[in-house]
């Protein structure tokens, strides 16, 4: 009988380096790490960003142990840690780049659909997410703002398309540039935006997400002993689940969903008008950041 050894390292041109940030979560990270190792597309690697390290954070990760897991630790930066993102996304090598978050899911085929389009000559997907409202109400109208409907729809579709929905060619990175280090929130919306604009690029509407949505999230989430995706982690693995969520997305909004809709975009837009009046500033006062960045990095 011949030999058997470890199986061979998947050629890079298959490979998706998938970027995961993380800040203090060790209740809801596992079923996030959880949900990407399963899937069905085999040639990822996971790179476990920890923005503010923490040994909570560290012994979870340390719980899976997978070869396909990278974990690195830093100390807290600025904001949402978009310079900590950046050291990582240099080292990458994969051909592309699939992003998650500490408390979503994925699909078991979130990857392979992204995968499939983009062989096809695209740099840039967006899939779609499904809601899950605190406690635990699954709603896949919640973030069903259509591409071709009202300027106002597609508006609302660009801003909370987040970096979870993107997977995109890692090759981008040297045309756009990286993520904005300047900004202290909503760099995934501006990355986003930025690379769209010059990509080739196409929406798959298709929902491989799970998002937990919920206004006061840790401050609800974290006071669980079980948060409710510890529940959902095997169900976006079921064939029967994953169909079952998309024919209601199919369906028509019902008027439960669009009130809870205009009630949480209405509450999104009061709390955070000193937020987005706060982002406008960085990013005018960024603006030279990008150029300086680009100029400072050698060529690929």
């Amino acid at each position: 009988m011949p030999a058997t050894g470890p199986a061979a390292a998947p050629d890079e041109d298959d490979v998706v380096d998938v970027v995961l940030p993380t800040h203090r979560r060790p209740h809801t990270l596992p079923f996030a790490i959880e949900s990407v190792l399963e899937q069905g597309y085999p040639h990822l690697r996971l790179h476990v960003i920890s923005d503010g390290h923490d040994p909570a954070t560290e012994a979870v990760v340390s719980s899976f142990r997978d070869p396909r897991v990278r974990f690195y630790a830093f100390p807290k930066g600025p904001g949402f840690g978009y310079a900590n993102r950046n050291v990582v996304l240099r080292g990458l090598q994969g051909r592309w780049v699939a992003y998650m978050n500490d408390d979503d899911l994925l699909f078991s085929d979130h990857l392979a659909t992204a995968v499939d389009a983009l062989r096809e000559g695209l740099e840039l997907v967006a899939l779609r997410p499904c809601a899950v409202h605190f406690p635990d109400t699954v709603d896949p109208h919640f973030f069903a703002f259509s591409w071709r409907g009202p300027l106002a729809t597609r508006f609302l579709r660009h801003w909370f398309m987040g970096s979870v929905n993107c997977v995109h060619e890692r090759r981008l990175f040297a045309r756009v540039g990286e993520w904005n280090e300047g900004l202290s929130r909503f760099g995934d919306r501006e990355f986003y935006n930025r690379a769209r604009r010059s990509a080739r690029w196409r929406d798959l509407d298709r929902i491989t997400i799970l998002r937990f949505y919920a206004l006061h999230w840790d401050a609800r989430y974290g006071r669980l002993e079980r948060p409710p995706q510890g529940r959902y982690v095997s169900l976006v693995r079921d064939a029967d689940w994953m169909g079952a969520v998309r024919r209601r997305a199919a369906s028509r909004c019902g008027r439960d969903s669009r009130r809870r809709q205009l009630g949480d975009f209405l509450s999104f837009g009061l709390r955070s008008g000193p937020r987005f009046l706060r982002f406008g500033w960085e990013l005018f006062a960024t603006r030279g950041w990008r150029a300086r960045r680009a100029a400072a990095r050698p060529a690929a």
